[in-house]
């Protein structure tokens, strides 16, 4: 008879304790990063035009494999083909594309950006 007591009231403490449901879970932290577009758009045009300047023979790659939209792959043209300029001429200033991409991406985001389409375009 002690044992069934001692068993039952070790079963009653277990029970208890497992009757507290789950502990609470720990707060939820927010974060909102933002990321800055034009900041983006800087390493994007930087890192393709170091790309393609250091590339003797083309990548082959189009400007949606390269991530950029029309608008930034013409900046691209635009920046790599300047920079061509100054290595005929010789050595590009070390912070010179950053420069000019910056410059052109800033011009990029101040752009009006189109809300509707009146032309149909690809689905």
């Amino acid at each position: 008879m002690a044992g069934r007591l001692l068993v039952g009231a070790a079963l009653a403490v277990v029970v208890a304790g497992c009757s507290g449901g789950p502990a609470a879970p720990p707060a939820a932290t927010t974060s909102t990063s933002t990321v800055d577009p034009v900041a983006v758009c800087v390493n994007q045009l930087v890192y393709w035009a170091k790309d393609i300047l250091g590339n003797a023979k083309d990548t082959g790659l189009d400007y949606q494999e390269m991530g950029l939209d029309g608008d930034q792959y013409e900046a691209l043209q635009a920046l790599v083909d300047e920079a061509r300029k100054h290595q005929s001429g010789g050595t590009v200033p070390p912070d010179w594309l950053q420069e000019q991409a910056r410059a052109a991406c800033t011009t990029l985001a101040a752009k009006p950006k189109p809300t509707t389409s009146s032309r149909a375009g690809w689905p």
